[in-house]
């Protein structure tokens, strides 16, 4: 430190670290302290300041070191002074030094990361609120494009500077391989290969059954709790066929992504020694071949009846509370999720509730990529990163 202060002194010029001054700040300049102070803290440059006293400098660019000649002003003065008349709190120390044999006494203003430094009152010339800013070798007042610097600096220095991971098992696995969709039947199946086996035996029975007694025996049986198949009449049963896929439609759906589709997720870990704050994450996969949930199909408690009865709901399960939000258009799906504020180095799933995911069988061998957005509160702008998903048979 001491060569590098004898280096300033000896060679530098005055400019917006640096200034020279031939005598003390006496009691009658206490109002150009606080400016210079002020204006010094007030810089764009995050580098310490100095105010060097007793040091003339000289039109051709030489200097008289002229010291210090009266009393050394203790620094709590300053420091009382600075601290009652300026806001918010400024660091400075002054101290004496020795030059060329000569006492010299340094203002040093350092760590003016809370700007701007303003008056909190009045003193002298100087008015409640004003500020200064030194630019070069001057000072002048703080402008409006001025505030709107420090406004976006200490928005820039909040932002989150770190790395976000988003992986499968191992922390540089970016691709798996998923299934295509197996074959199965569907409950909507099963139910119409039953109703057809039905059918065909009521109509066996009633192949020699002529007039009024076809209608005496092929009639509906209602039964309390649901009527079986068997109890239906065929002119039923022709109704149930030709609208059993929508009348399973909520059994087939259960079945596809609960039975049959891959239950998808992936980790996500915050590589930083910062919270990722208020953090969001959005997946795009494009939509040709692939079925996504949009919820969560609970297994149906349906009877089928032909009586209509009422039953209470079940309340919502928490896998249901919190599936990803899921939307799609005609190319692609859009999965949204909140993840709230991602902990760092701490591995979780991105998902707190896995994707359902099936794949059609025509889809075999290719790859789907994953776009993945991570939006958060102390982020300048979105994290891109993408995962493959590898289409196998």
């Amino acid at each position: 430190m001491t060569d590098n202060l004898d280096d300033i002194i000896e060679f530098e010029n005055e400019n917006t670290e640096l200034d020279f001054k031939a005598i003390q700040y006496q009691k009658v300049k206490f109002q150009h302290l606080l400016k210079d102070l002020m204006s010094m803290a007030n810089a764009k440059t995050d580098a310490d300041k100095y105010i060097i006293i007793g040091v003339k400098l000289l039109g051709n660019g030489n200097r008289d070191i002229l010291g210090i000649t009266e009393d050394f002003i203790d620094e709590a003065t300053y420091q009382q002074l600075v601290h009652n008349n300026i806001e918010p709190e400024l660091n400075f120390s002054y101290v004496s030094y020795q030059f060329q044999n000569k006492t010299l006494g340094v203002f040093k203003i350092f760590d003016s990361i809370d700007r701007p430094y303003m008056m909190k009152k009045d003193f002298g010339k100087l008015r409640i609120g004003e500020a200064f800013i030194r630019k070069g070798s001057h000072q002048t007042r703080l402008t409006r494009k001025d505030l709107d610097f420090y406004t976006e600096k200490k928005i820039t220095e909040k932002k989150f500077k770190g790395k976000i991971h988003t992986y499968f098992d191992e922390i540089n696995q970016k691709s798996i391989a998923l299934k295509i969709l197996s074959s199965g039947d569907y409950p909507s199946d099963k139910a119409a290969e039953k109703i057809k086996k039905i059918l065909l035996e009521k109509k066996e029975k009633l192949k020699n059954t002529e007039g009024m007694f076809v209608q005496f025996f092929d009639q509906d049986i209602p039964m309390l709790g649901g009527t079986p198949y068997e109890n239906r009449s065929i002119k039923t049963l022709k109704g149930n066929l030709e609208n059993v896929g929508e009348t399973y439609r909520e059994d087939d759906l259960h079945y596809l992504f609960e039975v049959k589709a891959h239950k998808f997720n992936f980790r996500i870990l915050n590589d930083d020694t910062e919270y990722l704050e208020d953090a969001s994450i959005e997946l795009k996969i494009e939509k040709e071949g692939l079925y996504i949930a949009d919820k969560i199909y609970s297994k149906p408690e349906n009877s089928n009846s032909i009586i209509s009865l009422k039953y209470e709901l079940n309340p919502p399960s928490w896998e249901s509370m919190n599936y990803p939000e899921v939307m799609e258009n005609e190319t692609e799906y859009l999965i949204l999720e909140n993840l709230g504020d991602l902990k760092h180095q701490i591995s979780e799933n991105a998902l707190k509730v896995d994707l359902r995911i099936a794949i059609n069988p025509k889809l075999n061998n290719i790859e789907k990529i994953v776009k993945i957005k991570i939006f958060g509160k102390n982020l300048s702008k979105p994290i891109e990163d993408q995962l493959i998903i590898k289409v196998i048979e």
